[in-house]
C-alpha cells in the first residue's frame, strides 16, 4: 500500500479536477501515447526480472507497459506526490506494482538496488532537482540506468506550454525545464555519469482534430472559458499536426536523456 512523506506544496499538482480530467482524457483516447510507449520501451528496455524505479508515475500509463514488460520476476516501484491518481494500481496489478507517495527530492524508499530508473513529463514539476537526482542515485545500483523524457528549455513544446498551458490550465503551470547544460551539471553533482541526449518526436493519434482538441483539454485540465477548439488551435499555432493514415497526429517533440549511476554516488 501507500507510503506518503511530505512533498512541497507546488509538486502536487495532479490532484482534484486536474487528476479526473488527466485520467479522463486517457480514459477516452487509450490508443493516444502508443508512440510514447514504444519510445519509453526504446530508451529504458524494461526487460524481464529487472527492478525498475518510475518517477513522478501519474495515472500508472506507463507504469502498467513497465511491469508487464518486467514480469513477474521483475519489480516496479512507482512513486509520485500525488497519490489521487495512482489508487487501485497496486491492487490492479496484483503486487508486481508497488506504489509510494513520495516526491522525487524526498524519495526514502525501503527499496534500493534499482536496476533502471525512468521519468516521463514529471521532472519538469520538480522544484528541487539537486535533491532530486541526489536521491534517485541514491536508490540505484552501480551502473544503474536513468532515463528522463522531458520538456526542455527553450524547444517548441517549452514555448506551448509557458504560452498557453500556463494560461489555460486550472492549477496554472509555473515550472522548471531542463536545459542540456544544466542536466549534465546535476549528473556530474550528484552522482551519474555525463548524459546522453535524443530528441525524439512521437505521435499523438486521433481519429479527427475535434478529439485531440478534446484530449488536450482534458489533459491539461483547461479552465471553464477554454474550449476544445482554442487548446487545439494553441496546439497547432506551436506545434505540427500531419494526417496519419486514417486519422490526424500531433506531433509531440521531446528530448531524452540517458545516463547511468557511477560507483561511487557524491
Amino acid at each position: 500500500m501507500y507510503m506518503s512523506s511530505t512533498p512541497i506544496e507546488s509538486e502536487v499538482v495532479f490532484s482534484g479536477r486536474r487528476s479526473a480530467t488527466y485520467r479522463d482524457a486517457l480514459h477516452l483516447f487509450p490508443d493516444a501515447w502508443l508512440d510514447d510507449i514504444a519510445a519509453m520501451r526504446r530508451f529504458l528496455q524494461p526487460v524481464d526480472g529487472r527492478r525498475v524505479l518510475e518517477i513522478g508515475a501519474g495515472n500508472g500509463h506507463f507504469s502498467r507497459a513497465i511491469a508487464e514488460d518486467v514480469g513477474p520476476t521483475g519489480l516496479l516501484v512507482a512513486t509520485d506526490p500525488s497519490t489521487e491518481q495512482l489508487e487501485d494500481l497496486e491492487i490492479e496489478s496484483g503486487g508486481r506494482i508497488r506504489v509510494f507517495g513520495q516526491a522525487a527530492h524526498m524519495l526514502d524508499l525501503p527499496i534500493r538496488d534499482f536496476d533502471m530508473a525512468w521519468s516521463r513529463g514529471a521532472v519538469h514539476h520538480i522544484s528541487d532537482k539537486t535533491a532530486a537526482w541526489t536521491a534517485i542515485a541514491a536508490h540505484m545500483r552501480p551502473g544503474g540506468k536513468l532515463v528522463v523524457a522531458d520538456i526542455f528549455a527553450g524547444t517548441r513544446l517549452a514555448a506551448y506550454f509557458d504560452d498557453f498551458i500556463a494560461l489555460s490550465c486550472c492549477t496554472g503551470h509555473e515550472v522548471s525545464f531542463l536545459s542540456r547544460e544544466f542536466a549534465t551539471s546535476l549528473c556530474a553533482l550528484t552522482g551519474w555519469d555525463k548524459p546522453q541526449f535524443t530528441d525524439v518526436t512521437t505521435r499523438w493519434r486521433f481519429d479527427t482534430k475535434a478529439d485531440l482538441g478534446h484530449f488536450l483539454r482534458l489533459l491539461f485540465s483547461a479552465t471553464e472559458i477554454f474550449t476544445d477548439d482554442d487548446c487545439l488551435v494553441a496546439a497547432e499555432r506551436h506545434l505540427d499536426i500531419v494526417s496519419d493514415g486514417n486519422g490526424i497526429a500531433l506531433l509531440w517533440p521531446m528530448t531524452v536523456m540517458e545516463t547511468t549511476r557511477l560507483p561511487t554516488a557524491n
